[in-house]
């Protein structure tokens, strides 16, 4: 069970304002409240919000966000914020509100709250670099690129300062999703360019499955996470990770006491733990309930995991 939180620790970010679950407000942040007290808050990542509904954010969350006031050991909420606009006043603005929310929520008796992360969708890599001049020291970008095109600029971009790409796996349609090759192409861009990436949509189970609801194929958290670690550590290279992405054999995909491994190719618990986390960090999820328990059915997690 240790591999699998090798894996899982801190992955899931929690997207219930997204579909397809688009839960308004009140029910996301009652629902991030409840998995931040269960037993799987090991897994649970940052809260998404889109930072034009910050405020909302703000009004809804008050009687969840701890306050120090009680115990000053309980963490802050984490946030990831999502932004419209980079390396322009437009976005100056967006910064100077994070910075604000950030200076609210920090003084002692207010509810505790934090944005740690941004994610941006940028037009080229001009914009990508525009951003970066911009950015504070406190902030870490997710720059969100597009796989369905050459993104070597982009990344290049990236590996210049502290940042990374943010890839998107699926969606509410056929066309949102990448194929095998296309999302190896991309997380090898990133891997020789040393730039860390997360992931968003359509990672609900572990195995690549058929999704009937959306009518394609969907990619796994096992393939995407675990095959992301075997090229950080190059066990595999582009043309495997594509198979590996592909596969739809749980049976292939195995986890010991010391390590996992795919087809033989092996990772130590160590090295798994290092490749998320400098590389393949995370990824945003409408569910939390649905990955972790597919986990339990699988029999990769017990039937009620410790808190810890």
């Amino acid at each position: 069970m240790e591999t699998t939180r090798g894996l899982m620790q801190g992955i899931i970010d929690f997207a219930g304002l997204f579909p397809p679950a688009s839960l308004d407000m009140p029910k996301t942040l009652a629902a991030y409240a409840k998995y931040r007290a269960s037993a799987d808050q090991w897994a649970l990542g940052r809260l998404i919000v889109p930072l034009k509904r910050i405020g909302e954010f703000e009004r809804c969350a008050t009687e969840h966000l701890p306050t120090g006031e009680t115990d000053d050991s309980e963490e802050p909420w984490r946030l990831s914020a999502l932004c419209e606009a980079t390396g322009d006043e437009s976005f100056e603005d967006e910064l100077d509100a994070i910075e604000r929310f950030n200076a609210r929520h920090g003084e002692p008796g207010a509810g505790r709250a934090v944005i740690e992360t941004i994610e941006i969708k940028p037009k080229d890599a001009h914009a990508i670099e525009g951003a970066l001049e911009l950015m504070p020291e406190t902030l870490f970008p997710w720059f969100e690129l597009p796989w369905q095109h050459d993104i070597r600029g982009m990344v290049a971009a990236l590996s210049e300062m502290e940042s990374g790409a943010k890839v998107r796996t699926g969606g509410v349609t056929p066309e949102a999703h990448p194929s095998p090759l296309e999302l190896a192409r991309f997380l090898a861009t990133c891997h020789h360019a040393d730039v860390p990436f997360k992931a968003t949509a359509g990672l609900h189970h572990p195995f690549r499955h058929r999704a009937d609801s959306v009518g394609c194929d969907q990619f796994g958290f096992v393939n995407v996470f675990m095959g992301a670690a075997l090229l950080h550590h190059g066990v595999v290279e582009q043309e495997e990770l594509e198979m590996l992405l592909a596969d739809t054999h749980g049976k292939h995909f195995e986890f010991t006491p010391t390590g996992v491994s795919w087809k033989a190719r092996a990772l130590t618990l160590g090295q798994l733990r290092e490749a998320r986390e400098s590389f393949c960090t995370s990824f945003g999820s409408c569910s939390f309930d649905e990955p972790m328990n597919d986990l339990r059915s699988l029999h990769l997690l017990p039937p009620h995991a410790a808190k810890g």
